[in-house]
């Protein structure tokens, strides 16, 4: 007979808190058998709905044969409104004309063009834009986008709260919503805009930190690389110590070169306080476009190793392209990719990261999350942890994550492929014959939401449309996946 082994070794961007389905990472032992023939798991949720359930078993193959996207998970209007902000940013005019806008509009300090006082403005931008990549901005709008986000199935959230500052290319700071010039007034309201992030989360989810949210004083001592003041780790402590209470976890995001080295050392100081012992709370984030990226992770590996605290990273391409210091990143995406996924290969292996060679150290504790929206190197990823968990070889299984409104394809995918995964190994759970066993690692898939005003989360919603616009061909597969869903939910059949 089978059994389950629990490893706490990390659980992590595009939910199901009401059903343990994974609530710690995990790999299974399960016996062999043959995975073409297993059944899929019929029985509703525990608080899913009888549509929902509906979409997310129906038959595996369409009337043609070919597989289903997984879009069946996703509500009707959802599916609408990727269609059509699909079709605007893929028309080059109403484009141009929408990022003016909103690049006016994250910037400015006139009420006219802010859609929180402008109900004109309000009235264009909120459904078609801050509706699909943001969570709301009450209490009341991010709960009904968390559980909309559960119910199709992901493990859980990460909520950020979207206040941050950027510089201009004048180099002038350029915040996100109300300012002041009390730098402790201004972290004591950034402490409380994330105190009240984590009062929208459960246990099991994430929150997400922009330090520059912290105001211009923070912001500066960032951009100069000077030490945290003291009401800024105060204000970290209390975030750090109430998400540790609830069991959840967090990650610094990565921001602009500016502020970036600063942030890493900042976080360091942060992951050697709250990563010991074996628990793991603060996440950093490493961006693979650019250059210096696996040299980073090999110094902050060995530092960890060196210091006996645990390493946690969450791993992205990078999205500040638009106005970071190009000659950091990396020339061509050719490159971006090939350093996105050999980073994958060389942290879920252990190799080329300076263990496990001729000074005889083994590979340390790490944490990884896996956040991206292309598919290739998601799939590379997953092949990958299947063949080294079958080994016993996987050094750290790591868990996905997308942006909300980005990727819901891919997202829906990998739910499906995370449900074929427990359904085949409770099926073996049956089996007696123990000679068969074999490894089956089945990671976590969680949903990255951004709440605030949104006057406050201007500076992300332009960033979101920016990379959308960047990945141009994906968006036409989007497109092309979501008119199949749609024709198939509304005449019964595939096209």
């Amino acid at each position: 007979m089978s059994t389950r082994v629990h490893c706490h070794i990390f659980q992590q961007g595009l939910c199901l808190p009401t059903s343990p389905l994974c609530r710690s990472s995990k790999v299974v032992w399960a016996t062999t058998y043959s995975r073409k023939n297993s059944s899929y798991a019929a029985l509703p949720r525990k608080g899913e709905d009888h549509d929902v359930h509906h979409r997310r078993t129906a038959l595996r193959k369409q009337p043609n044969g070919s597989m289903i996207s997984g879009l069946e998970r996703v509500p009707t209007p959802a599916i609408l409104r990727n269609l059509l902000l699909g079709l605007l940013l893929s028309s080059p005019r109403l484009s141009h004309v929408g990022f003016k806008l909103l690049d006016k509009m994250a910037y400015s300090k006139s009420t006219l063009l802010n859609p929180d006082a402008n109900p004109v403005l309000r009235a264009v931008v909120k459904p078609l834009f801050y509706d699909q990549f943001c969570a709301g901005t009450n209490q009341k709008e991010v709960f009904r986008t968390r559980d909309t986000i559960r119910r199709l199935g992901y493990a859980g959230v990460i909520l950020c709260y979207g206040k941050e500052i950027q510089i201009s290319r004048s180099k002038k700071l350029q915040s996100t919503g109300s300012e002041c010039t009390d730098q402790a007034l201004e972290v004591e309201q950034w402490k409380e805009g994330n105190l009240r992030t984590l009062d929208m989360v459960g246990e099991g989810d994430w929150i997400g930190l922009k330090l520059t949210g912290a105001g211009p004083g923070v912001a500066n001592a960032l951009m100069n690389n000077q030490d945290p003041p003291a009401e800024f780790v105060a204000a970290m402590d209390a975030i750090c110590q109430k998400a540790r209470s609830q069991k959840c976890r967090l990650w610094v995001d990565a921001e602009q070169q500016m502020f970036q080295t600063t942030i890493d050392r900042w976080t360091i100081d942060f992951m050697r306080k709250y990563n010991t012992n074996g628990k793991i709370l603060v996440y950093s984030t490493i961006q693979a476009y650019l250059k210096s990226s696996r040299d980073k992770i090999k110094y902050q590996l060995s530092l960890a190793a060196a210091e006996n605290w645990t390493l946690a990273i969450k791993l992205v391409r990078g999205a500040y392209i638009a106005n970071d210091q190009r000659e950091k990143i990396h020339d061509t995406k050719a490159h971006t990719d090939e350093s996105y996924n050999s980073i994958v290969a060389d942290v879920l292996t252990g190799r080329n990261l300076g263990f496990l060679g001729s000074n005889g150290q083994s590979f340390p504790k790490i944490a990884l999350f896996l956040a991206g929206h292309n598919p290739e190197s998601v799939s590379k990823a997953w092949d990958l942890i299947q063949e080294l968990s079958a080994k016993k070889e996987l050094k750290v299984l790591p868990d996905f994550g997308q942006l909300q409104g980005m990727a819901d394809v891919l997202g829906c995918r990998l739910l499906q492929k995370c449900d074929d995964l427990k359904a085949s190994s409770e099926s073996s759970t049956r089996l007696d014959d123990a000679s068969k066993e074999e490894v089956v690692a089945v990671p976590e898939v969680f949903k990255c939401l951004t709440w605030g005003s949104m006057q406050e989360c201007m500076q992300y919603l332009l960033r979101r449309l920016i990379e959308n616009q960047s990945g141009a061909d994906r968006m036409r597969d989007g497109l092309t996946a979501y008119r199949q869903e749609l024709w198939r939910r509304w005449f019964g059949k595939s096209v």
